[in-house]
């Protein structure tokens, strides 16, 4: 083994497990960028802000002769999302920078996670999110009176009532692009860990938006790649009805396939406009460098998996087999998106396009979560020259 792949393992804080806190094991892996406070000032800032960000790698089915496994981030995390490494990371940022108070968008998942990190430590928080995803959040993340929530009655409107309030009250824009990829640096350094000690890989799957999560992956599988002899083959997985990344590197090829009428099939996942964070660009050179793919996924597709057979069980009861227990309120999923990268997964591997005896990690970034549905906003904004 190399010294930089001895380096990194020697960097692991055996104190904390994975399951416990990715954070806290792999702080000391990673190099941060100084552009306000020094890296060793970051990383004990980490101390103070992580509550619970565990990952597990877990094997879920095997499907026409490919072998899935499972990349478990939701069971155990605070926030039951991937999202609450991106807490425990921007809230650890914003105290270094000295906020106070800090204002964000979001479909739900990243914006519970900064409320719940931001107010344990005392900072202001407001979160803008579409009305209509309030029934995925719950009211005991919102109990701070410091913890302000807003809904918009019409998501196209969520970034401007956004941009507006931080404006008006004098509030910085977080999470910034390049503290969504450090959260996601934390998840590569767990595969990277499992992948020195042997774990085969050949294809990672995962539900995108604006893709900060491959992207991090990736820059930390990259900086090993001699060791690992070649990086997995990435999947990336939208929904047919809003797939804006799909149709910027897919282009004319796209026009087909898109459904922009249909219904969402993840709500949180609502952004028309992620290409605008700058992402397209290196989430082209990861499909290039691994021979990787993006798809799309509709509504029949995310019908066959509920109603697949899988060894005489549902797909549901085969991942609580597997430890992860989806919510379901009154017969429907409350979060969906970490199913549909497995959607993806699933249709691919139907449609030939993966190799029997191959192995597919499947990111399951959602779904455990128990949102009681009753947050209540303290502010509506009906339209868009109301939010004053």
């Amino acid at each position: 083994m190399s010294s930089m792949a001895n380096e990194f393992l020697s960097g692991i804080d055996r104190d904390w497990s994975a399951e416990r806190s990715v954070v806290l094991r792999y702080r000391n892996c990673l190099r941060f960028e100084p552009s306000a406070g020094d890296d060793k000032e970051l990383k004990n800032l980490f101390l103070r802000t992580s509550i619970s960000e565990g990952l597990r790698i877990a094997p879920l089915l095997v499907y026409r002769d490919v072998e899935i496994l499972v990349l478990d981030e939701t069971s155990l995390m605070r926030t039951h999302t991937l999202k609450s490494i991106d807490g425990a990371v921007s809230i650890a940022r914003s105290l270094q920078r000295g906020y106070r108070r800090i204002a964000f968008e979001s479909g739900g998942n990243t914006g519970t996670a900064l409320t719940v990190y931001g107010s344990r430590l005392g900072l202001e928080t407001f979160l803008v999110v579409p009305s209509e995803n309030l029934s995925l959040l719950d009211s005991t993340d919102f109990a701070d009176p410091n913890a302000h929530l807003i809904a918009v009655r019409d998501r196209e409107h969520v970034k401007k009532v956004a941009s507006e309030l931080r404006e008006r009250e004098g509030l910085p824009k977080v999470p910034q692009p390049e503290w969504r990829l450090e959260a996601s640096n934390f998840i590569g350094s767990f595969l990277l860990e499992a992948m020195l000690e042997g774990l085969r890989i050949d294809c990672l799957v995962q539900t995108i938006s604006a893709a900060f999560a491959p992207i991090g992956i990736f820059r930390v599988l990259r900086q090993k790649r001699s060791e690992l002899h070649r990086l997995p083959r990435f999947l990336g997985v939208q929904q047919a009805p809003n797939c804006p990344m799909y149709q910027a590197l897919k282009g004319d090829e796209a026009a087909g396939e898109v459904s922009t009428g249909d219904q969402l099939l993840t709500r949180v996942m609502y952004d028309s406009t992620p290409q605008t964070y700058g992402t397209v660009d290196e989430l082209r050179r990861i499909l290039e460098e691994t021979e990787g793919d993006l798809v799309l996924v509709d509504s029949r597709d995310f019908d066959r998996l509920l109603g697949g057979d899988f060894g005489g069980a549902g797909i549901l009861d085969v991942l609580a087999a597997a430890g992860v227990d989806i919510f379901v309120r009154e017969g429907e999923i409350v979060e969906t998106t970490g199913l549909l990268a497995l959607t993806g997964a699933l249709k691919e591997i139907a449609a030939g396009r993966v190799a029997a005896g191959s192995r597919l990690l499947v990111c399951l970034t959602s779904g455990t979560g128990r949102p009681d549905g009753k947050a209540v906003p303290e502010l509506w904004i009906e339209e868009e020259e109301e939010e004053g």
